[in-house]
């Protein structure tokens, strides 16, 4: 009994911080704990502030499950300026609100991006020194209004194709305007936009965001050969954001080989937007069946186990599901398929893929 004693009056004095910014200290999963109580780096959820409003498990499942919050739309060009010249806070204010009263850490996501939520507006501009001006000044309007409050950004989003040059095209379809700004502005255009949000808001973390590093070797090795260009020419970028929107049928090797090469690089690593699909063939009569939710188990099991493992904790800046339930969940309607991606079912209750992330962190 005294040893007992001892044992709990000598953890009472375990350090600990209520500055999102800092790393989360070291916890012991057990079968109480949330994620982000069991995890040494930051848990977070991409969200949207009108389902924070209206949605009651919502809120109460990112409160009590996350640490750090991106904003799933909210502060994307085309929500933060859908006119040329009009600039509307009001909405991504709104998140940033929410995050500041949970002291929770806020990911801006993000300040260029070439495909469909730039606002018509931008798209419509082919001039070159017109481009180059109007997106300085964006970054610089909306990285100076949240200064201080965003800790960090997925600069530009995207940049590459899948043959790892910077793209020249555009996925939308025949009719609707595209935006080729590596077309217009030349293939260095990433490092410039990196250099104007790093003078909007010096203090702020700098991200590099993309998709398809695990199953993309050109695209993969295109991202790592700019940042050593980077690095060599003095350009402010502090990390790497994966997106991994990956299924169960993802090889394992192709996961680790990305993270491994992300964290060789010395910089912050973000998996930004997590979900692992059950249905890759796009099914339109899928059912998710105990093998498949299994498969989906072991999958997120391995990704959280190999991030921890694999990169330093120095350059763990933390893990993020895109979204937080299967029912407000983007894939369904990205692929006109049924599919259950996240932790948490249409109820928000805790799938066994909620387990294997959670096992995942104990290893």
């Amino acid at each position: 009994m005294k040893f007992l004693f001892l044992l709990a009056a000598l953890t009472s004095f375990l350090p600990f911080t209520d500055d999102v910014n800092e790393p989360i200290p070291v916890a012991r999963p057990s079968a109480s704990q949330t994620l982000a109580e069991a995890s040494p780096f930051h848990i977070g959820f991409a969200i949207s502030p009108a389902r924070i409003q209206n949605i009651a498990l919502y809120r109460q499942t990112v409160i009590q499950e996350a640490n750090s919050i991106t904003a799933d739309v909210a502060m994307k060009p085309s929500r933060i300026s859908p006119q040329k010249g009009v600039y509307k806070f009001e909405e991504a204010d709104q998140l940033i609100a929410f995050a500041q009263s949970q002291k929770k850490r806020i990911h801006g996501h993000t300040l260029v991006w070439y495909i469909d939520t730039s606002p018509t507006w931008l798209k419509q501009i082919r001039d070159s020194t017109e481009l180059e001006s109007t997106l300085q000044s964006y970054i610089q309007t909306v990285a100076t209004h949240f200064k201080g409050k965003v800790a960090s950004w997925d600069v530009v989003n995207e940049a590459f194709d899948k043959q790892g040059a910077i793209r020249t095209d555009s996925l939308e379809g025949p009719g609707r305007p595209t935006f080729n700004v590596g077309k217009i502005l030349g293939k260095d255009y990433v490092a410039r936009m990196f250099q104007y949000a790093h003078n909007a808001d010096p203090d702020a973390r700098l991200f590099y965001n993309d998709y398809a590093q695990e199953t993309r070797p050109a695209k993969l090795e295109a991202i790592l050969a700019m940042v050593a260009d980077f690095k060599r020419r003095g350009v402010p970028i502090h990390g790497l954001g994966l997106q991994m929107h990956i299924s169960i049928d993802t090889p394992d090797a192709g996961i680790e080989n990305a993270i491994r090469r992300y964290a060789e690089t010395g910089l912050l690593v973000h998996i930004s937007e997590l979900d692992i699909a059950m249905n890759p063939d796009k099914k339109k009569d899928f059912v998710p069946t105990p093998e498949l939710l299994e498969k989906q188990y072991e999958k997120y099991k391995f990704v959280v186990s190999t991030y921890k493992k694999v990169v330093p904790a120095s350059q763990q800046f933390g893990i993020t599901m895109w979204g937080v339930d299967d029912g407000t969940s983007w894939i369904p309607g990205f692929c006109k398929c049924a599919d259950n991606v996240l932790l948490f079912d249409a109820n928000y209750v805790k799938k066994r893929s909620y387990q294997g992330f959670l096992e995942g962190l104990k290893e």
